[in-house]
């Protein structure tokens, strides 16, 4: 009985040691854009549930249900961002005890 590898799905060429070191590279790259795009998000809900909040507070007619959506989506944004850097700030401390 003979087992087979599984072949990728994109049929890539590259040998698996390429692939690996090309997919690190493109993922250092593409990390800090990853998080800039994040908290560029974090920051838009805010200023759309802030732009709600007063726009409710100036009598405009706009669903107060739709204020309430927009500030738990900013929540819950905020919440995932600050929990995303707790877990960045523990890794390092971890990495940094370390001994080589």
């Amino acid at each position: 009985m003979s087992i087979e590898s599984i072949a990728p799905l994109g049929g890539s060429a590259i040998a698996p040691s390429q692939e690996s070191g090309a997919a690190a590279s493109a993922l250092r790259g593409d990390f800090s854009a990853w998080i800039g795009e994040g908290l560029a998000q974090v920051g838009e809900s805010l200023r759309v549930a802030e732009d709600n909040v007063r726009a409710l507070a100036a009598g405009n007619d706009i669903p107060v249900h739709e204020v309430m959506i927009s500030l738990e989506q900013a929540r819950m944004d905020l919440t995932l961002a600050t929990e995303m850097r707790n877990r960045l700030v523990e890794a390092y401390q971890e990495l940094t005890r370390m001994q080589l």
